[in-house]
């Protein structure tokens, strides 16, 4: 919002404002993939086309940052 302020009142670069928003963007999909791993492997309802993907991926987590 500071950002965008910036620009309307010409003190920053649009340029800098086209690159900080895509930035932005990814927080809420990197948390919403974490929930989604998290929740994937901890039921067992649902999601059953998913699981060995997440599965997958949730170990290979494990081997980059082990516990």
């Amino acid at each position: 919002m500071v950002l965008y302020v910036a620009v309307l009142a010409r003190r920053a670069s649009p340029r800098l404002l086209a690159y900080a928003v895509p930035v932005l963007m990814l927080f809420p999909l990197a948390w919403e993939l974490v929930v989604d791993f998290r929740f994937a492997t901890a039921c067992w309802e649902g999601y059953h086309f998913w699981l060995p993907v997440v599965q997958y991926i949730w170990y290979i987590q494990y081997a980059i940052f082990p516990l």
